[in-house]
């Protein structure tokens, strides 16, 4: 059903294609999406863990490596506890290690993880892990009374549209979808007199590009009363959170989650203490300090295409269970204030310049370096086997990142050492090395 939608989708223009959101979200998004059970009881984990363990260990060459051949439910966290970790870069150098067997081009697709602070690593997801995963957003938005078929919604994440258009409906998520890269001031009246025409009550986006559209409406002096601001991609602190709220009298919510699909945590009060699905994934940390705050590792439930256990996540917070529940607070990494600025006034998040071209499976990583406004310096480490050329990795990167980084004047250098990348004081490889003085 997806695979047809997405072919209509392509070929009409999308006004002939309002009806899709009248498409029942069990047709749209699966079988697995009404068979999910959705649940934040830490009761149901050592369940979950057993079975994520047993299936690697009969479909994986990970897990017949390093999975025993015989335990039980009691022993799933001593299991756990003796595996090792898997890094992004293990992934990306040997993703069929990790891969099911039970998987292929008919029964799962292949992405990449991306944005700030993170490797941008090639993935394979499930078909069913699309549905399990709506299936968890659409109880998170629930929490604000939000229904896909009734509630048209604002999006601000970092699109760019074709034809140069301010914005555009998608007809699948039933959203008015905003080229962000062109909102301004200049022209915040137009996306204004959309949100009323429709009675738009729910906006979703990037923090820093919510906050950018508020400070527009500012500007004309103007404001709009919403039922919820939908939060995810990068982190943002309770102060903006209810600044925000007192500024669209509405609902905060805001979510933890990553592309490979490990961990969902969700925050509806607007407090950044985020409650774990334990339907979802297993969270936990590692090199902790006296505090309990270390690195994030996750194990995933709902991705068994590439069901990774003992996931570092890159990201930093502390594991807290509480009665039935465990929450996430304190989370920190790759969601840090990485922008880079056209100017003082005009700022562009990382997390929305993602590289998802077939150039992902020639890299290593990649890192963005800004030591002037305007301009910005884009490393690129290859894998010592790409057949691809130099020159064709730089065009490739360049068609990439030709629009998103049109504003800017970007030169690109291609390193073959590992240490030519700028690390963290912790030793990672960054995303964005941010050199001016703001």
């Amino acid at each position: 059903m997806l695979d047809k939608i997405k072919g209509l989708y392509h070929q009409l223009p999308k006004e002939r294609l309002r009806f899709l959101r009248n498409i029942p979200n069990r047709m749209l998004y699966g079988k697995s999406y009404s068979k999910t059970m959705i649940s934040y009881d830490n009761n149901i984990i050592k369940t979950n863990l057993f079975e994520i363990l047993q299936y690697s260990k009969a479909n994986t060459h990970h897990g017949r490596k390093y999975i025993p051949k015989k335990f039980n439910k009691n022993d799933v966290f001593g299991v756990l506890k003796d595996l090792p970790f898997v890094t992004s870069n293990d992934i990306s150098e040997n993703i069929d290690f990790y891969t099911s067997k039970e998987y292929s081009s008919l029964n799962s697709y292949q992405t990449s993880t991306g944005g700030t602070g993170r490797n941008p690593t090639p993935i394979l997801l499930s078909n069913e892990s699309y549905g399990i995963e709506w299936a968890h957003m659409h109880s998170i938005w629930g929490e604000a009374n939000y229904r896909r078929k009734n509630c048209p919604k604002l999006t601000l994440r970092g699109t760019v549209i074709k034809n140069g258009k301010l914005f555009e409906y998608n007809p699948i998520y039933n959203e008015y979808v905003v080229n962000t890269y062109l909102m301004c001031a200049n022209n915040i009246h137009i996306i204004l007199d959309l949100i009323r025409k429709y009675n738009i009550r729910y906006i979703h986006g990037y923090p820093s590009l919510v906050k950018e559209f508020t400070s527009y409406l500012e500007t004309i002096g103007e404001s709009i009363i919403l039922d919820a601001v939908f939060l995810g991609s990068e982190g943002i602190s309770t102060a903006d959170k209810s600044e925000l709220a007192n500024f669209f009298k509405a609902k905060i919510i805001s979510w933890y989650g990553q592309t490979e699909k490990i961990i969902l945590a969700s925050d509806c009060l607007g407090h950044n203490k985020y409650k774990v699905f334990s339907s979802y994934g297993y969270p936990s940390v590692t090199d902790k300090d006296e505090s309990g705050f270390g690195e994030l590792i996750g194990t995933t439930f709902v991705n068994k295409a590439l069901p990774l256990i003992n996931y570092k996540t890159g990201d930093y917070a502390r594991v807290e269970v509480e009665g039935n529940n465990i929450y996430l607070t304190d989370v920190q990494g790759r969601w840090g204030k990485d922008f880079i600025y056209v100017s003082l006034n005009k700022r562009v998040p990382t997390s929305s310049i993602n590289l998802h071209s077939s150039i992902q499976k020639e890299i290593l990583f990649y890192q963005i370096i800004q030591d002037k406004f305007g301009e910005v310096n884009i490393k690129i480490l290859l894998k010592k086997d790409t057949k691809f050329t130099n020159e064709r990795i730089i065009d490739m990167f360049k068609s990439d990142f030709k629009v998103k980084l049109a504003d800017f004047t970007v030169s690109y250098e291609i390193v073959l050492n590992p240490e030519s990348i700028v690390r963290s004081t912790r030793g990672k490889m960054i995303m964005l090395v941010q050199n001016l003085s703001l």
